[in-house]
């Protein structure tokens, strides 16, 4: 019985003991319930909390987690105005960092100064940042960045265009804020600026906002011409998300009719360019003919395309034809004109204009249709043979460019310098060979497929008459001239007139051209020739040009939706969707002296 007493208490005083050990642990909050962290959210997503509660996660997170805290630590102390301990914090995590994750110690320093008012040093830094291989919300990131130091600089244009590549990056739909960012920094600038900083070095949405605001910001212009031009807008950009910024008027705005009774031709009629320009000025009025519309000429030599587009407008114009040289196009564009629009050319930025079109002779149309015409001729492995200037890379680029589209595989690129190196230009392009394909390389059009390293089977060369009968016996004599010569194909620049003594080197050349220089519309021509019968090739092809450009007008919008290509004394004409006037010519080949359909003999008929 003792025995039994004596063991109760030493099991009261050992349960005491442990009460006491329980009460003092929760006392001292050893046995409170463990606190897991939160996942960490995207370190440049909007910040919702204050810095202290970003920090706590910190504190009880690990790895990327804890990383992705303390970012956004800094990231609030920065908008909270706690520069010091942002800095301080930063630069504990800069000797955590990895070497993966300095990119974005560096994105946080040029945080750090943008928002103690340097944006000249931050911008700098953030040029020195490779921003394509931050993630999506870091390069977002970036840019608001970028936008916020352009914006300090006074520089709204810049910090509009830094926000508009930020919002491109965001998924839809575009944050409001951001939006109304744009509008407001644009909202500040005259319409002129915003026309000349369009370009093709800017987006699509970059050149819609521009454009757009170019127009809300023009106060003196007519109301029916404001009016025309945000309906063009509308057309141009269907989906575009400064949508919401148009007058609600605009909606009601009638499409632009292409049945013109006054056409106004912007050509250079004095000067240098005179010659040129009267060729394509009576080719415009021999197809005016019997026409009950009006035709009126402005002389664009040395005039300032604003100034002449205000006379344009003044006449009472309906349709603008021309201007001739690139850089008046560029300068017609940046007048975002209320009237439709064909030019003679095409420069480098051709904005989504639904009612500009281009039409142009250039080399560089005539390469794509002979890589088009070799690929229905069967051939396999085309050698470009060009010369090593300007032009000649931007006439082998572009046939590089069709032939690609159409077979999924290069061709054979080769340059020749002088005459004097020409046989061993020859030689080395003989036994040059395609690069290899690159991964996810257009597939050609007939699903076919061919080996690498195959050797030429047909040449192509953007050379002028005199390269081209210099060149042709090299590549005889190189390859043997016993052998059969290499189907040869060359463009107008080679063009010869029929009728003169026969050049045997020519023998089987193909080339293409207009219809018009080889025996297209007889009348027509016998009715020119007997008006200037010194005319040159050259100003023939001009007269055909403005010829052409006359007669296309009404079909413009069709050709545009996909109607048929219609004949004309350029070539057969049809027009892409960006309004581009796509020529096909007529493939001849050198016969004794003459220029016969392929196949068919000098002196015999079809």
């Amino acid at each position: 019985m003792a025995t039994q007493i004596q063991w109760a208490s030493v099991t009261r005083l050992l349960c005491t003991l442990v009460l006491s050990s329980v009460l003092t642990a929760c006392g001292s909050g050893l046995l409170q319930p463990k606190v897991s962290p939160e996942p960490a959210p995207d370190m440049f997503s909007p910040l919702v909390r204050p810095a202290e509660q970003y920090t706590a996660q910190a504190d009880i997170a690990t790895g990327n987690d804890a990383f992705a805290w303390r970012v956004l630590a800094i990231r609030a102390l920065l908008q909270q105005g706690n520069h010091n301990e942002a800095d301080a914090r930063l630069q504990a995590l800069r000797g955590a960092a990895s070497l993966s994750q300095q990119p974005i110690i560096r994105l946080l320093d040029a945080a750090s100064l943008v928002a103690s008012a340097q944006p000249g040093p931050a911008l700098q830094l953030l040029q020195n940042i490779d921003a394509p291989a931050l993630s999506v919300s870091g390069q977002a990131y970036w840019w608001l960045l970028q936008a916020n130091s352009h914006e300090q600089q006074q520089q709204p244009v810049e910090a509009a265009l830094a926000m508009i590549a930020r919002t491109e990056l965001l998924a839809e739909p575009v944050p409001n804020q951001d939006q109304e960012r744009i509008y407001q920094l644009l909202s500040t600038q005259s319409s002129s600026v915003l026309r000349q900083a369009q370009g093709s070095h800017h987006s699509a949405v970059a050149n819609g906002w521009l454009r757009l605001m170019a127009i809300l910001n023009t106060t003196e212009l007519p109301a029916a011409q404001r009016n025309w031009q945000l309906q063009s807008w509308q057309q141009s950009y269907p989906e575009h998300p400064a949508r919401s910024y148009l007058p609600g008027t605009s909606s009601n705005i009638q499409a632009p009719s292409f049945d013109a009774t006054h056409i106004a031709a912007l050509l250079p009629l004095s000067g240098r360019l005179a010659k040129q320009g009267e060729a394509i000025r009576n080719g415009i009025l021999s197809a005016n003919q019997g026409q009950s519309v009006r035709v009126s000429f402005f002389d664009t030599q040395n005039r300032d395309m604003a100034e002449v587009y205000q006379q344009v407008m003044q006449s009472g114009a309906d349709f603008i034809l021309g201007p001739l040289l690139k850089n008046n196009v560029d300068a017609l564009l940046k007048q975002d004109p209320a009237l439709p629009v064909l030019a003679l050319n095409q420069p480098a930025y051709q904005p989504e204009l639904t009612t500009f079109y281009y039409f142009s002779l250039s080399p560089e149309g005539e390469a794509a249709d002979a890589a088009r015409r070799m690929w229905e001729d069967g051939h396999q492995q085309p050698l470009v043979f060009a010369p090593a200037n300007e032009l000649g890379r931007r006439v082998a680029a572009e046939f590089n460019r069709q032939w690609q589209g159409l077979s999924g595989r290069p061709a054979i690129l080769s340059y020749f310098s002088n005459k004097e190196s020409i046989e061993k230009d020859v030689r080395q392009a003989l036994r040059s060979r395609p690069a290899a394909a690159a991964a996810g390389q257009i597939q050609p059009v007939d699903g076919s497929s061919l080996p690498d390293n195959r050797p030429a089977d047909a040449v192509f060369m953007p050379t002028n008459a005199a390269e081209t009968r210099f060149i042709l016996p090299y590549f005889d004599f190189v390859r043997d001239s016993r052998a059969a010569r290499l189907p040869t194909y060359v463009i107008s620049r080679s063009y010869i007139p029929a009728g003169e003594a026969p050049m045997g080197e020519l023998a089987g050349l193909r080339l293409a051209d207009m219809p018009w220089l080889l025996d297209g519309a007889p009348q027509l021509k016998a009715e020119v020739l007997s008006l200037w019968p010194d005319a040159s090739a050259a100003w023939l092809r001009l007269f055909a040009m403005g010829y052409d450009a006359r007669a296309l007008i009404p079909q413009l919008p069709a050709l545009r939706g996909g109607a048929p290509e219609v004949p004309g004394l350029t070539g057969d004409l049809t027009v892409s969707p960006d309004g581009v006037v796509q020529r096909r010519l007529q493939w001849r080949e050198y016969d004794n002296g003459d220029w016969v359909f392929i196949g068919q003999e000098a002196g015999t008929t079809e």
